[in-house]
This record gives C-alpha cells, sequence and structure tokens, in this order.
C-alpha cells in the first residue's frame, strides 16, 4: 500500500510511516513482514495514514472466509468498541461473535451490529454462518433433531411434540441460548408439520401394499416416494431454519405489526403497492426492525411497509410464531383475503391531495376508529402530521389539510 504509491498518495519511508502511527521502525517492518499482527487501534492509525479503508489491510483474498470477528477487524474496531457503540455487555457480544448466538431481547441486534461496522446486513449474516461455532451447531442441531423425529413422530395417539425432559431438546436449547420450553414449542410445530408428511406417507403405503386395484397402488408408489421426499427434505432445512428464525425473531408486538401490515397488503410490489401510516401503526417507530420493514415520508406524513424480506419473513414463519405466541393474530393468506374493494382501493384506504401514494389503515386500527364513528353523521378526526389530519366516517376516510394560519393572519 505504501510502496506502490496511489496517485493522490506519497510514498513514506518506515520511519515516516512509524512517526504518523505512533510506532517504531522495528513494529512496522514486522508488520509489513507478516511477523505481527497489528491492534485495530493501530490498523485505524495506519489507514488513516496509508489514505485507505482499513479493510485494505486484510488479506482481501481470504475474504470470503471472514467470520463477523474479521470484518470487526477490517473494520479497525475492537470488540469494546462495538460494545459500547451497541450498548449491549461484553458478555453477549462476544457469544455473538463466537456462537452466533443473538441475544433474545435483541431483535435489531444483528442490524445494530451492520451499522456499527458500516456493512449490509446481508454480509453479517453470511459471516456468521461461517463461524465455526454455528457450523459445529447445525451438525449437531441436525442429529439431535433426526434423533427426535424418530422418536415422536412415528408415535400414535395424540400429537404432543418432545418431552419437556428429553436430554436432545435440553440439549439443543443450550445451544441455541434459548429457554427449554420456548424450544419445545417451536419444535413440536416442525416436527407436527413432519408428522402430517409421515401419516401421508404411510397412508400411500398402505395402498401401494394392500389395494387390488394395480393403477392405484403405482400411483400410491409414486405418492409414497414423493412424500418421503418431502419429509427428507424439510427435515434437512430444519437445522439452518431454526437458525434464521432465532436470528430474527420479533417480540411479539412487532410480530403483529408485522402480520397487521402483511393482512393490508402494506408490502413491496411491483406496482406502487400501498403505505401504512406509521403513526397509526406504532407509537415506537424505533422497534420496526429496518430488514423488515421499509420506512418513508411522503409529504410530512412519515409511511411504512413490508420488505420483500418482511414479506417473505411473516409467510415463512407464521407457523412459528403461533407456536411461539399464543393467541396472536394470524397472517391472512393472498387467496382469501377481503375484496380488493374491501381492504384495497375502497373505504380503507385514501391518498393526500395530489399524491399517487395509496395509505391504507391496518384492520384493527380501522375497527377502533369506525367504533367511535359508528354514530350517523359522526366524524372522528385524527392526526397524520403537523399538515394532515384523517377525517373518519361510517363509511368514510378523507384527508383534511390542517389550518397553519396564525391568529394575527386570521
Amino acid at each position: 500500500m505504501n510502496v506502490y504509491a496511489r496517485p493522490d498518495v506519497v510514498a513514506m519511508t518506515a520511519e515516516e510511516l512509524a512517526h504518523a502511527v505512533g510506532a517504531t521502525k522495528a513494529q512496522i517492518l514486522a508488520y509489513e513482514n507478516g511477523h505481527r499482527v497489528p491492534d485495530p487501534v493501530r490498523v485505524r492509525a495506519l489507514a488513516r495514514a496509508l489514505k485507505i479503508h482499513p479493510r485494505r489491510l486484510m488479506k482481501e483474498e481470504k475474504r470470503d472466509s471472514w467470520t463477523v470477528a474479521d470484518f470487526r477487524r477490517a473494520s479497525g474496531l475492537r470488540a469494546q468498541d462495538v460494545v459500547a457503540r451497541l450498548g449491549v455487555s461484553p458478555k453477549n457480544y462476544r457469544r455473538f461473535e463466537t456462537e452466533g448466538i443473538v441475544p433474545t431481547r435483541s431483535p435489531r441486534f444483528i442490524d445494530d451490529v451492520a451499522a456499527a461496522l458500516g456493512m449490509p446486513r446481508r454480509l453479517i449474516e453470511i459471516a456468521i454462518d461461517r463461524t465455526p461455532a454455528v457450523r459445529q451447531r447445525r451438525t449437531r442441531a441436525f442429529e439431535l433433531i433426526v434423533a427426535m423425529a424418530e422418536r415422536y413422530v412415528p408415535k400414535p395417539g395424540p400429537w404432543r411434540g418432545p418431552a419437556p425432559d428429553d436430554p436432545a431438546l435440553i440439549e439443543l436449547a443450550a445451544a441455541y441460548g434459548r429457554p427449554v420450553q420456548r424450544i419445545r414449542r417451536v419444535l413440536t410445530y416442525e416436527l407436527g408439520e413432519l408428522r402430517q408428511s409421515h401419516v401421508r406417507a404411510q397412508r400411500e403405503r398402505v395402498i401401494a401394499d394392500y389395494d387390488t386395484d394395480q393403477e392405484r397402488q403405482v400411483g400410491a408408489r409414486h405418492a409414497l416416494s414423493r412424500w418421503n421426499s418431502v419429509y427428507e427434505r424439510e427435515l434437512t432445512r430444519l437445522p439452518q431454519r431454526l437458525e434464521n428464525f432465532h436470528r430474527t425473531c420479533q417480540p411479539s408486538d412487532v410480530w403483529q405489526l408485522l402480520v397487521d401490515l402483511y393482512n393490508v397488503d402494506a408490502t413491496v410490489r411491483s406496482d406502487a403497492g400501498a403505505w401504512a401510516v406509521t403513526s397509526l401503526l406504532s407509537k415506537e417507530p424505533s422497534v420496526l426492525p429496518p430488514n423488515l420493514v421499509e420506512q418513508h415520508v411522503i409529504e410530512d406524513v412519515e409511511v411504512c411497509r413490508l420488505s420483500a424480506a418482511g414479506a417473505n419473513h411473516v409467510v415463512a414463519f407464521a407457523g412459528l410464531y403461533a407456536a411461539l405466541y399464543l393467541g396472536v393474530r394470524r397472517p391472512i393468506r393472498p387467496a382469501v383475503r377481503p375484496s380488493t374493494k374491501a381492504r384495497g382501493a375502497g373505504s380503507d384506504t385514501f391518498a393526500l391531495p395530489n399524491r399517487a401514494e395509496r395509505l391504507v389503515i391496518p384492520q384493527p386500527i380501522m375497527e377502533i376508529m369506525r367504533a367511535s364513528a359508528a354514530k350517523p353523521k359522526t366524524t372522528v378526526f385524527t392526526r397524520l402530521s403537523p399538515s394532515y389530519d384523517l377525517a373518519v366516517g361510517a363509511n368514510t376516510l378523507s384527508v383534511v389539510v390542517v389550518d397553519t394560519l396564525s391568529p394575527l393572519d386570521d
């Protein structure tokens, strides 16, 4: 970096570089010859002196194998620097770097780490998967899940899931850093899905073995092979699926907000799509995870909608959330959602004056507003922003421009 100076950089001697970073010539030569590795503070100083990003001082050819700790060092940061920026305990951050375990009560943790390191979240997630402890956990988790599937899935009688004191369950909970009861609920759902495939396969096996119609026997054999393939495929996917869920799992109140956005189709779409008014959805916009929810401002109205990752998250993990948070609202499948007139271009949507964006009110909030305006000729006003109010009638929605004239102007 120093000898082959860039057009805008003048090469320095080892003594000059040592003086610039507060080191000795011997230390600089040791760094150059690979005999010593500078600590993150020295890396930042070297990068400033050489007018490059700290990452350029790393072995870029090995970037495909970097873990989170490597990316942190490539940013010239110590673990204690990141801990101070995130306001988390050193123990939790060390566990994240070494084991890939996201703190239970920090649903935005990966986003915060990505921001602290100045990197896209996607690269952080890839780096987590490269962590040796995470790879070992996936391997061991597969062995434990297979053992529990063999023990409980074929078991006759009502489905109850794994026993609370099952050693494999307890070991799996410890590996994911989550309470045993939480893991048991999640696995009860996942193994229950496998059980459905197993039951269907057994039905086809009976037909294939005992039916007197040869054509039906042939069809049953094909169906049996298909259901067995489904079973094996879903069983193989489970460890990574559980990894992804525990990294991105949201609290019950945030999950309900995601479901409400999904149910009114406030998602990223190929067409313009719809936006939900953030202030009506949540009084704490900071709880909305940035990787799952896009936030935007139309005029001075703050709005939000599910990102593509957010919509996929809702669809992929709806069953797990239902098992984890009993009694929560569930996403409605597109095929059985209310008609477009009822939820989209009809009475529950509106637009700001001279704007094309369609704004929508999530159903639970809309029901509260309609209840307040249930009486004939009653209109309830809700503040959208300093410039706009929303007028809600029994069957109407309209935007009202707030009168900003001062008494002197009047």
